[in-house]
């Protein structure tokens, strides 16, 4: 596998693997906490996971919004420490807490107009209703948890990845213990349903960021390189690529959340038990999906230090091996999920109507996941190397003009279901994927390092 000439090299292969496993099992470890909350919901009931399901979808949206936001500090803190230079991580890192809290702030005023929302979206009143309290309860956990990613950005970029995971270890153990209290009612407690599963991880999420920030504040070596808080921190001009860098990320992927949030009210159209069987499908593809943010991060990572360091050929190195090892990891899982997608399905539901419609669903979800995954290594790749603005583009012709209509057509007007749905999201993943390799192939047959004023920028290319 090559792109410009440049072909995987083991060495960059064992490299980014080291890198990527603390970041794939912390990613994993913060989607865990939502497969946990599905998985105990759906066993309490199918109409109690569709409006757990409907009411995260308008803070899933915000919280990958903010998810993308913040890769502007991890590929800057990334630049930074390649260039030694800790005093700026530091700074980058507390401009990106504030840009945390900001978004988080902003979710929770959206999550409170989602009742109005839901009805205007043609949702039942009983199903907007229920799934109203969840997105309320729900968004208060979105500014720790953004908080919490952009702690994890300084750690990873400056070669301390397992933190993340040890403090997610303890989160999901928190999250787990609270869902069987709260979700059934357990020592005492009445069962609280959908919402137990929300105040569960609001919870966990406090606990998460709280402990990953004071880790970073008193224990960290090296912390004082970081430098003190300042007002100077904040200067609106030194945030300008880290921003750059960030709104094209986070409107990427908010293009993307608000089209499969979408895909979910077609989902709720079709009544409890396909929006369900969505549900389940887009939850393990969500688990799935994080391989590929992790294996992605991981090679962004390594990319940006070599960009840092002016090295074009280690830059086209780290995203060939990135692609490479994501797509041989996410072909084992696809064939491991073949095999068992009973299994899997009985993991979220003894119910028999919603398990016939999940089974065929969960034996192609692995592939679905590769397709989908690709196009995320590949974007994160090109914001390695300061690109901004055609992922961006890309995920708006592949997952507004194609996965959205196509979605329409399939699952609504031709009755397929979540099938439909999920075939759309195929399609669309494919369109992305071949538009950002095409675009990355370009970026890697460029044989010298471009210059401060050549930076490559899809905003001035």
């Amino acid at each position: 596998m090559s792109a410009g000439g440049r072909r995987l090299d083991g060495r960059e292969a064992g490299l980014l693997a080291r890198l990527a496993l603390p970041i794939v099992m912390a990613r994993i470890g913060l989607t865990l906490m939502l497969v946990v909350d599905n998985m105990v919901v759906g066993h309490y009931g199918t109409d109690a996971l569709a409006s757990f399901s409907l009411g995260l979808v308008l803070v899933h949206t915000m919280q990958t919004i903010g998810l993308g936001l913040l890769m502007g500090g991890m590929v800057e803190i990334s630049a930074a420490y390649g260039r030694r230079d800790m005093a700026e991580c530091g700074r980058i890192w507390r401009r990106a807490l504030l840009y945390a809290l900001v978004v988080g702030g902003l979710g929770i005023v959206i999550a409170y107009q989602a009742h109005g929302i839901f009805l205007a979206l043609g949702q039942g009143v009983a199903l907007a209703d229920a799934a109203a309290h969840i997105s309320a309860l729900f968004a208060w956990s979105l500014p720790p948890m953004l908080c919490y990613i952009a702690t994890i950005g300084l750690l990873e970029s400056t070669g301390r990845p397992y933190v993340g995971v040890v403090m997610l270890a303890i989160a999901n153990v928190v999250n787990l213990l609270l869902n069987f209290v709260l979700v059934d009612g357990a020592l005492g407690f009445e069962p609280q349903g959908a919402e137990g599963a929300a105040l569960a991880t609001l919870i966990a999420r406090l606990v998460l960021a709280a402990g990953t920030i004071l880790y970073v504040v008193w224990v960290m070596p090296g912390r004082r390189g970081l430098g003190r808080p300042s007002l100077a921190d904040h200067r609106w001009a030194d945030g300008t690529r880290q921003r750059r860098i960030g709104y094209a990320e986070g409107m990427s992927m908010g293009i993307e959340s608000g089209s499969f949030a979408l895909l979910t009210l077609f989902a709720g159209r079709m009544g409890a038990v396909e929006l369900a069987a969505y549900t389940i499908a887009i939850n393990i593809n969500m688990m799935l999906f994080m391989p590929a943010v992790g294996v992605g991060g991981a090679a962004a990572v390594r990319v940006a230090q070599a960009r840092g360091r002016r090295d074009g050929e280690g830059m086209a190195r780290s995203g060939v091996t990135g692609l490479a090892v994501f797509s041989g990891l996410m072909l084992a899982v696809a064939l491991g999920f073949m095999c068992v997608p009973g299994l899997i399905s009985a993991l979220y539901t003894a119910d028999p109507a919603l398990a016939a419609v999940c089974v065929p669903i969960v034996a192609v979800i692995g592939f679905v996941a590769l397709i989908d995954g690709a196009q995320r290594v590949v974007a994160n790749i090109l914001r390695g190397y300061g690109e901004a603005w055609l992922p961006t583009t890309s995920h708006l012709v592949s997952y507004v003009v194609v996965m959205v209509p196509l979605a329409w057509w399939l699952g609504v007007h031709f009755a397929l279901g979540a099938r439909g749905l999920i075939g759309a999201i195929v399609l669309a993943s494919m369109v992305s994927t071949g538009l950002l390799i095409f675009r990355f192939r370009h970026l890697a047959a460029r044989p010298p390092f471009p210059t401060d004023e050549q930076e490559v920028s899809w905003a001035s290319s």
